[in-house]
């Protein structure tokens, strides 16, 4: 089938066990980080391929169906979007919420953590572009709406120190990858709200995470907010 055949065209699949996954996603950290940090949680075997933003992503682009990355190759074929990819783990690898009504009020959560990153991108995209106008923008708005944010956040984590829920999901992991992200362009943004602090803590614990943080590398120059934020 030319859907299966397109899944394998380019990537570097792994090889052995056919549930071990391979991330494909650029040099950065961005929206790759939080589906590292979850693969890391749930104790998931897999590979990586750094695509360089600069030297290799335009040859590559045409090799991803949806021409974006991340993707997460499971059993050979393409899942897209960092959303979606985050969500499926997480249920795969029961770090999930079983009620409905939970899990789609922490999907709300999600989405709206997720959505400042779009901005983010824009603004260090813009200052390649040289675009100073559209960089302006996108940082205010950034500015902006991620304190906002956060007072909603705090609001939605429990008094067992989780987002809607007595114990930890993928949506906590998740948010906590952002909010990692989130802080180095506007330190101090988590002053004055204890459980957003307490969540970013205790993930950030988690053995497997803890050992991610130390090894990682660091921010790709794209990705620097000196000058931005």
């Amino acid at each position: 089938m030319k859907g299966d055949r397109r899944a394998h065209v380019g990537l570097k699949l792994p090889s052995g066990n056919s549930m071990t996954y391979h991330l494909a996603y650029m040099d950065l950290r961005a929206r790759g980080e939080p589906i590292r940090w979850i693969l890391k949680a749930v104790g998931a075997t897999y590979t990586e391929e750094r695509i360089d933003i600069f030297k290799q992503w335009l040859a590559r682009k045409p090799e991803f169906e949806w021409g974006r990355v991340p993707v997460l190759v499971v059993e050979g074929k393409q899942l897209h979007q960092t959303v979606v990819i985050c969500r499926y783990l997480g249920e795969k690898h029961h770090l999930s919420s079983s009620d409905l009504w939970t899990a789609t009020r922490q999907q709300e959560v999600v989405e709206a953590i997720h959505d400042p990153s779009e901005s983010v991108g824009l603004a260090f995209l813009s200052r390649v572009r040289q675009d100073e106008k559209l960089q302006t923008a996108m940082a205010e708005k950034v500015k902006k709406r991620l304190p906002e944010l956060v007072t909603i956040l705090e609001s939605r984590i429990t008094d067992h120190g989780w987002i809607l829920s007595t114990e930890m999901t993928w949506v906590d992991v998740f948010v906590a990858a952002y909010l990692d992200i989130y802080e180095s362009l506007l330190p101090g943004m988590l002053e004055g709200h204890p459980k957003c602090q307490c969540l970013l803590a205790r993930v950030k614990d988690l053995p497997p995470i803890k050992a991610w943080l130390q090894e990682r590398p660091a921010f790709h120059k794209f990705e620097d907010p000196e000058g931005i934020f």
